[in-house]
């Protein structure tokens, strides 16, 4: 779901390249962490000042990480002293961009949709990286923090190969990371699909159809997310100044981690749509079962009605001994009840014979496993 502050259109009215900061957004934070094969320093910088006289030390990657986008001053100083291309800036800042890679010389500009669950829905916030030769700058809208805090833990405690590596393996860790934080959202939404599937099949209620409609729509969100990021993790690939040979080995395995979400997302997608079939087909369903119901009724009504009207016509026992002499018996009135009973049992035998009554779909409900369970089961498998 889009923040409200994401712009839509292009900004027609500005020149390429022209910052323009966001007064309705978070407050801006600075960090910057300095690690190395043994050494990790983190510090925050407060005012643009501090950016501008930053001595990056050497031998060491440098990461500078952004927080919201609210101080243009901040903005224009990590412009300033790292040399940022402005069109790479006005991406950073611009939070309507889709997944992308542009290269500008000797540093190139990565945008990333980084998924969040709300508490409703899914969303997505924009992580636009900027690689240089041995610094690494992060710009995040800061609105629910991010999905870095497992990387950040290692550089500190010195673990994997990022802590030793090249400003471009960080890089490339940080592009991982945010493509590995998609296979929580969706095993999350493959367990609302399966209770979604159970509830409909089992349990359905007019709120059904609006569930789906809600599952469809996050699905699309996460789908129109990670689309194009797959075409920007196959570009980086290809990009020799920036990611060595062995850092492309490690982008091909992070390629093939989107390759999976996307594959899964139209897994869910697919059966999201039949979802919306199998609840019309149930709710039909239930409907022939009670207008079959009525029907039976109303058909083992009309005998009955029958004999009620025979032995309701004004006959006179005493003027013929054909005209209703049991009206004169002293067991006439529980004959006809008794009459009426019996015709009653008959025909929901007869019914129950042919197969017209009941039903062997929830006689077997316990007895056999949903379609969620046995897709669960052989996905396991």
């Amino acid at each position: 779901m889009l923040s409200k502050r994401k712009r839509l259109m292009p900004r027609a009215h500005l020149d390429p390249g022209t910052l323009e900061a966001d007064p309705a957004g978070e407050l801006t934070t600075v960090d910057l962490m300095c690690f190395g094969p043994d050494s990790c320093e983190e510090r925050r910088l407060e005012t643009p000042d501090q950016v501008r006289s930053l001595e990056l030390p050497k031998d060491k990657v440098s990461w500078l990480n952004l927080d919201g986008l609210r101080d243009l001053a901040l903005l224009q100083s990590i412009a300033q002293r790292f040399g940022v291309h402005p069109l790479a800036m006005e991406d950073a800042v611009d939070t309507a961009q889709r997944a992308k890679i542009d290269v500008y010389g000797d540093h190139c500009c990565i945008v990333l949709p980084m998924p969040f669950l709300g508490e409703r829905h899914f969303r997505t916030e924009q992580l636009t990286l900027i690689l240089g030769k041995e610094w690494i700058v992060t710009v995040q809208e800061g609105i629910e923090g991010d999905c870095l805090d497992p990387l950040r833990r290692r550089i500190r405690e010195h673990k994997g190969r990022i802590a030793s590596g090249s400003a471009s393996y960080a890089a490339y860790a940080i592009v991982d990371t945010v493509i590995d934080a998609y296979f929580p959202l969706i095993e999350h939404l493959e367990h609302r699909i399966e209770q979604l599937e159970d509830d409909v099949i089992f349990r359905t209620s007019p709120h059904d159809i609006v569930r789906i409609r809600v599952l469809k729509r996050d699905i699309a969100t996460l789908r129109r997310a990670v689309w194009p990021l797959r075409d920007a993790v196959n570009a980086m690939m290809t990009i020799d100044q920036i990611f060595s040979p062995e850092d492309r080995l490690y982008l091909r395995d992070a390629y093939d981690h989107v390759a999976r979400v996307l594959d899964m997302l139209d897994n869910a997608r697919s059966i999201a749509a039949d979802l919306t079939d199998i609840y019309m087909a149930v709710t039909n369903n239930r409907m022939g079962e009670v207008t079959k119901l009525l029907t039976i009724i109303a058909t083992i009504f009309m005998p009955l009605s029958f004999i009620a009207g025979l032995y309701g016509m004004n006959f006179d026992p005493e003027s013929s001994p054909f005209n209703m002499p049991e009206l004169d018996w002293y067991f006439g009135y529980p004959f006809a009840l008794a009459l009426m009973a019996g015709t009653a049992i008959l025909l929901l035998l007869f019914f129950r014979r042919r197969g017209w009554m009941g039903t062997t779909f929830l006689r077997n409900r316990n007895r056999h496993p949903s379609a969620a369970r046995e897709r669960a089961r052989s996905r396991g498998a």
